[in-house]
């Protein structure tokens, strides 16, 4: 069992996870730490949050270290509890009280979890105005790290300065895994359901793309909404209160960098998260893609550091040698196809992500059945502004992306050998 507590701090909340014996035998990737914590802005009060709000920060951090049952050590509602029996693996239990549930603001202000790249950018501009971010800035315990805040700083800074509402939590919560990193995808909104009683949030949206939301990134396309992920944390959101909003869930990568060429928010975000601001590293995986996708769409020829990444950035090699299929594979051939140049090396990309055969041009226009993604009360301002920047799928597109599949075969084996020996020629 995995025990969690909390205690209130001048400027913010210290978490404890408590992990017995058979939850560490079941749970390699429970990290040296067991606290973890989060501070607000100096002279910034932790604001009043609902103990079922709380719990619901404890699971996404504590939930993937649970073995059989996960123990909130505080009392929370009813409708919560009922919400957490979806979690089929672990049965989560809290001390006796009672306590009544949280309803939903009518506010009208939404939160979007920010991260400060494309997808978050995108996220924001087809938000309504009154949007506020919440900025996750995650701490460092003396370990060492490529991560750099510089550039999302920098992007909170800007949009402050353009008048927009951003909030900066700092939090260490990565550090209960080892090895460091995320507990669970939706780990880092918990700083907005921190704030969502304070600040009246009704919902939280998060930056997801469609290749995320439905598997376009993958083997094969899926319905987000079927799935069980979808089903768990909307219901989880919903139960404490809050939206579960996806608002560029029908948006691929080529839709959201769209968008932020397109639009004056657009300049305000840098989706290399180990450069500084206006210097990305050039040499990781997502300065790879960008830099690809970015000369398709502007019709220039590949930058020459294609190649040298695809040699000598360890990341990189990896994504493209060891992921089956490539971490966004799709976005790739859509970048190939529509731009010039490149080595021996670039050419045996191409054949291994299948340019000559796949349709891509429906990753530049909002798939409409991802409507049902949004949040309701501003389903119709994100719909109409997105059907404005990117245009609505046709028939012929939705077709395309619904026929997304990308096996792993023996004539996929055959282009990766043949792309591993123009990488080592």
């Amino acid at each position: 069992m995995v025990r969690v507590s909390f205690e209130r701090l001048n400027e913010g909340i210290r978490f404890t996870a408590f992990c017995e014996e058979a939850d560490k035998s079941n749970s390699p990737k429970f990290g040296g730490h067991r606290d973890f914590q989060y501070k607000f802005s100096k002279g910034t009060e932790f604001p009043d949050t609902h103990p079922d709000r709380l719990a619901l920060v404890a699971i996404l951090n504590t939930l993937p270290f649970a073995g059989e049952r996960l123990h909130i050590g505080w009392p929370v509602s009813e409708r919560f509890l009922e919400a957490t029996k979806l979690i089929s693996r672990v049965k989560v239990v809290s001390e006796q009280g009672t306590q009544t549930p949280m309803d939903r603001s009518t506010s009208g202000t939404h939160a979007l979890s920010f991260s400060g790249g494309a997808d978050s950018v995108a996220t924001l501009t087809v938000m309504p105005p009154a949007t506020e971010s919440v900025f996750m800035l995650r701490s460092r315990r003396n370990t060492r790290t490529l991560y750099d805040s510089d550039a999302a700083l920098e992007s909170c800074r800007k949009l402050k300065a353009m008048g927009f509402v951003v909030h900066i939590v700092e939090s260490d919560f990565e550090y209960l895994r080892d090895p460091i990193g995320f507990p669970t995808d939706l780990s880092v909104a918990t700083p907005a359901i921190l704030l969502a009683e304070s600040r009246g949030f009704e919902s939280i949206a998060f930056g997801t793309i469609l290749e995320s939301a439905y598997g376009t990134s993958g083997k094969a396309y899926r319905n987000y909404v079927d799935s069980s992920h979808y089903r768990l944390w909307s219901r989880m959101f919903d139960a404490v209160g809050l939206g579960y909003s996806l608002p560029v869930a029908g948006v691929s990568e080529v839709g959201s960098s769209l968008i932020c060429q397109e639009t004056p928010l657009g300049r305000f975000h840098q989706s290399c998260i180990r450069g500084k601001w206006g210097k990305p590293c050039k040499n990781c995986w997502k300065c790879f893609r960008k830099s690809m996708l970015s000369a398709a769409l502007k019709g220039e020829t590949l930058p020459s550091a294609t190649s040298e990444m695809m040699r000598n950035s360890k990341e990189v090699r990896k994504h493209l040698l060891e992921n089956k299929p490539i971490k966004h594979e799709g976005v790739l051939t859509y970048a190939l196809q529509r731009s010039e140049g490149g080595d021996e090396a670039v050419q045996a990309l191409r054949n291994l992500t299948r340019v000559g055969s796949q349709q891509t041009g429906w990753m530049e226009r909002w798939y409409p059945r991802s409507a049902e993604l949004i949040d309701e009360s501003y389903c119709e301002y994100t719909s109409n502004r997105l059907t404005e920047i990117l245009g609505v799928m046709s028939q012929g597109h939705s077709k395309h992306l619904k026929a997304w599949s990308n096996p792993n075969d023996e004539q996929r084996e055959e282009r990766l050998a043949a792309f591993v020996d123009s990488l080592d020629g």
